[in-house]
């Protein structure tokens, strides 16, 4: 038998890495900007990224059959993370100088 504390451990770590590499996302796009190391591209892809983000959950909790409100916020934990960590890795690489 599932014990739901468990479930909302899960949760509260996957939050807690959310919000890490959601840091890391917003220090390395920062430093780029100061330096000069930013592209006008990359500003871009900042703001579009954000609402194409928000519009395809708002889609998915709109079509996905919720059954409670944990699993909302796991949908939307998950949702959120994959594009945060595709962005850290993405920034991550080595940038020319």
């Amino acid at each position: 038998m599932r014990n739901p504390a468990d479930d909302w451990m899960k949760l509260a770590q996957d939050s807690y890495r959310l919000w890490a590499d959601s840091m890391i996302v917003i220090g390395m796009r920062t430093t780029d900007m100061m330096t000069g190391r930013g592209s006008n591209r990359e500003n871009v892809l900042m703001v579009t990224e954000k609402l194409q983000a928000n519009a395809e959950l708002a889609i998915k909790l709109a079509t996905g059959g919720l059954t409670s409100p944990e699993k909302t916020a796991h949908k939307a934990v998950r949702h959120y993370r994959k594009r945060v960590t595709a962005n850290r890795r993405r920034l991550s690489r080595a940038k020319p100088r």
